[in-house]
């Protein structure tokens, strides 16, 4: 057991924030009526919660909130059919017919929205990451805490069958103690139909990923999905970590587009993670190196050698059959709003996840190595 941050860590804790490996809990009482929903921002994010929730029986979705009245008129249908409509957030947050707020707004206003619908009573599932910063995240998870809220974090890609199926495996001990991991993740631009931020003074638009002060860092925006997955492997506090990178394709840019992260973790895992937002179809690759042996995943297949045996290729189909992730992650939130008990992708398992992204982010901005007292 480990404390870091002023956070009592073991490993029993981490796994049990996590589902890769041991699969999403399936609902105890289908027939029990979901809690009614508010659901704020009707972007390109939320059009994902509406069409999973089209796929839970019995689910109420009572409020809409969005600042454009045209996108709250077209979502208007099934369970949001009946849904009173907001331009104020607030509005939604305060009636009294929402159980749930769903937050699917830009980054920079999860934190704020979440303090407020919890500390208005009402649980909460938002969108990753869950602050931009350890600072704001962990007034989050301090608010759900006192208020006795759940809340859940949508980093639904921990329950896409390939992940839970590595995650399976390495768990069983057969890799041995894990020693190394190496991420290589590389994609092209962001949507172009992203929404647009108006700057107050100059009226120039730009997309809001593209900019730290909305959307974080790239890695806060895009790797903290891998983070997660990997934080389900490493079951263990970040110890080290240092970071090199910077907007060196879209210089105009105040995100990067280029980044190199070297990481120390309580347990020994060395990892080391590379990030490109500029090499569409560029090969993708995970590397897992254990004292027996070692796996391999390209996005296609996963190839494990262990010891002198044949290389042998793990079944990543294997929980496909269950539908949109999306749908998984609010069948296992809804079961945690009923039992009162934390959801998988809780506050705290988002923290550790994330804090690899705020510690490269610390240590590009001030070219030095952060270490876990700066998370205390």
């Amino acid at each position: 057991m480990s404390n870091v941050a002023g956070l009592t860590i073991s490993r029993r804790g981490l796994l049990a924030g996590a589902i890769a490996a041991a699969g999403a809990a399936p609902l105890s009482a289908q027939s029990e009526t979901p809690p009614k929903l508010g659901i704020v921002g009707l972007g390109n994010r939320a059009q994902r919660h509406l069409a999973a929730l089209r796929e839970i029986e019995g689910t109420q979705i009572t409020a809409l909130s969005d600042l454009q009245p045209d996108r709250m008129r077209a979502a208007k249908n099934g369970p949001a059919a009946q849904a009173q409509t907001y331009i104020d957030y607030r509005e939604l947050i305060a009636d009294s017919n929402v159980e749930v707020v769903v937050i699917a707004v830009p980054n920079y206003l999860h934190a704020k929205i979440a303090i407020e619908a919890i500390e208005a009573g009402k649980d909460v599932l938002l969108e990753k990451p869950i602050g931009l910063t350890y600072e704001e995240a962990r007034t989050v998870a301090d608010a759900a805490k006192k208020h006795g809220r759940i809340v859940g974090v949508g980093m639904q890609r921990q329950y896409f069958s390939p992940y839970r199926v590595i995650a399976e495996y390495v768990h069983s001990g057969k890799l041995g103690p894990l020693r190394m991991i190496s991420q290589t993740e590389y994609r092209g631009d962001w949507n172009p139909k992203t929404w647009l931020w108006t700057d107050p003074q100059s009226g120039k638009k730009t997309p809001w990923r593209h900019l730290r002060s909305l959307a974080g860092s790239s890695l806060l925006e895009f790797s903290v999905h891998t983070y997660g997955f990997l934080q389900t492997l490493l079951a263990s506090p970040l110890v080290k970590c240092s970071a090199s990178g910077g907007a060196v394709h879209w210089p105009e840019r105040s995100t990067e587009d280029a980044i190199n992260v070297i990481a120390d973790y309580a347990n020994g895992v060395r990892l080391h993670h590379t990030y490109c937002g500029f090499a569409r179809g560029a090969d993708w690759n995970l590397t897992l190196v254990g004292d027996n042996g070692h796996l391999q995943y390209d996005r296609h297949a996963a190839t494990v050698r262990v010891g002198n045996r044949d290389a042998v290729e793990l079944d990543l189909e294997k929980y496909s059959s269950e539908g949109m992730l999306e749908v998984q992650m609010y069948r296992d939130f809804f079961q945690a709003v009923r039992s009162r008990k934390p959801s998988p992708l809780n506050p705290e398992f988002a923290i550790e996840a994330s804090k690899l992204a705020y510690a490269a982010w610390i240590s590009i901005d001030e070219n030095r190595i952060v270490t876990d007292k700066d998370f205390v």
